[in-house]
């Protein structure tokens, strides 16, 4: 019964599109508006694919065993387990730090001691204090080597700027005269790795030319994905050699969904949009999907497996959430989850005045090798410890990296890598944004044009 309605149903001929809130989107005035360029510059970019013939060799950069490929058994983990996993962390970036601060080893954090000392640890909240971080709040909780597993109260009021989150490993350097307090005097994070050096094989066949969009692909209220057939048009139009669609696809959040106000099983509406995608894009386009957590049809834990693979097109590639891409020497790193808010929402800040708050976030990921380095991790996720320790880790510095985020759209460079938020697909009732990119290299030369433009 289920196949036969995914059938009879497309989303490009479904008169339902141009309803009361679609027409919202279909009237819009701005289609088409570039609205960030990356290098910001004057020069007209012609984003119409050159070399017709040539496929971007696709292949998903990892071990066997940090590549998430296949479902799991997820949410089993004891306490224990999860502890180790935390424990891990501290102590593989603490070798860092140590390296960078060109020390033998750290101190426990709760000595009573008057000079100065280093000790490694974990950002956590006094849950005593607030349910929020503070600077009244702030806890640095200790290795059990170094410091037995104790947690002491941080004194940051002689620091002239700084920057917390809760999960944030840090070494801080400082006196606890009282072994109560530390009164700290200086913060070391881990240092962030440089860009990782290949060879780049797409000089002489390129650019390389790439679409990247992150659901959802409906209006708020309705599942009749409207910006998803017009997203669909413009590959068409450009036919650019790559492009990566992100989840949610049948969005959790959907106000439909939420109600239970649908004609079709969860499964069912994905598979009509799995089917749309397939049989609109050009076959000559490389497509990547990537999962959501927010995909009601779904597993919603974090990392996300791919989607199962049966009966997809041959140019269509399943990736999870989050994975890092091997495109031609090329290294793409992406997550569809939105990190970058989460984390606006919990980290603490005094830095200079108009410094790159932006950037800053993006900058966390680097210096704790994560897609996801906060911790505890926002309420809406769920987050199995110990396969993202095997899967989320962010163990270099990609050529580019995605984290679509209600956060507002930018493309920057930082530490060497060019970051892009290019929002989602759809903002509100209106249309969103998409990111559209340009890559020349030779040898272990990279040079990227990207703009965000409107849907």
């Amino acid at each position: 019964m289920g196949e036969e309605k995914e059938s009879n149903v497309s989303l490009v001929e479904t008169d339902k599109i141009i309803d009361s809130t679609s027409s919202k989107f279909s009237t819009r005035n701005n289609a088409g508006e570039v609205v960030v360029k990356y290098p910001a510059d004057d020069a007209v970019i012609n984003w119409t694919r050159s070399n017709e013939t040539w496929e971007p060799d696709i292949q998903l950069h990892g071990t066997a065993g940090t590549k998430l490929t296949t479902k799991y058994n997820y949410m089993f983990s004891r306490l224990r387990d999860k502890f180790d996993v935390l424990e891990e962390q501290i102590n593989d970036l603490g070798d860092l730090v140590k390296r960078k601060l060109g020390i033998d080893d750290f101190d426990p954090n709760s000595v009573l001691k008057s000079e100065t000392f280093h000790t490694i640890g974990r950002i956590c909240c006094d849950a005593t204090s607030g349910s929020r971080l503070n600077t009244s709040s702030l806890l640095l909780e200790g290795t059990r080597n170094t410091s037995s597993g104790q947690s002491v109260p941080l004194d940051v009021s002689q620091l002239r700027e700084f920057s917390f989150f809760p999960g944030q490993v840090v070494a801080v350097e400082g006196s606890n005269p009282t072994g109560k307090k530390m009164v700290v005097t200086s913060v070391t994070t881990p240092p962030i790795n440089p860009v990782l050096k290949t060879d780049v094989s797409i000089e002489g066949r390129g650019p390389l030319n790439v679409m990247v969009a992150c659901g959802p692909f409906t209006l708020p209220d309705d599942l009749e994905f409207a910006p998803l057939v017009e997203f669909i048009q413009q590959v068409n139009a450009l036919l650019p050699h790559l492009v990566i669609i992100m989840g949610p696809f049948v969005d959790v959040k959907n106000k439909k969904v939420e109600c239970g106000d649908l004609d079709y099983t969860y499964q069912e509406q994905f598979d009509i949009v799995m089917k749309e995608l397939q049989s609109k894009i050009t076959n000559s386009v490389q497509v990547c999907i990537i999962p959501s957590w927010r995909d009601v049809h779904y597993r919603t834990v974090y990392p996300t497996p791919p989607f199962p693979q049966e009966n997809k097109a041959p140019n269509f590639n399943f990736f999870s959430d989050p994975c890092v891409l091997n495109v031609n020497g090329i290294f793409i790193a992406l997550t569809s989850t939105d990190i970058l808010f989460h984390l606006s929402k919990e980290e603490i800040a005094v830095t200079p005045h108009g410094s790159d708050r932006l950037g800053r976030l993006v900058s966390h990921l680097f210096s704790q090798q994560s897609f996801y380095p906060l911790n505890p991790p926002s309420e809406e996720m769920s987050i199995d410890l110990e396969q993202a320790e095997d899967h989320c880790k962010l163990s270099f510095t990609p050529h580019l990296l995605f984290v679509p985020s209600d956060l507002r759209h930018f493309i920057k460079n930082v530490s060497g890598c060019v970051v892009v938020n290019m929002e989602r697909a759809v903002k509100g009732f209106c249309g969103g944004t998409y990111s559209r990119l340009q890559i020349t290299g030779e040898g272990s030369s990279v040079q990227i044009k990207a703009e965000i433009v409107r849907l």
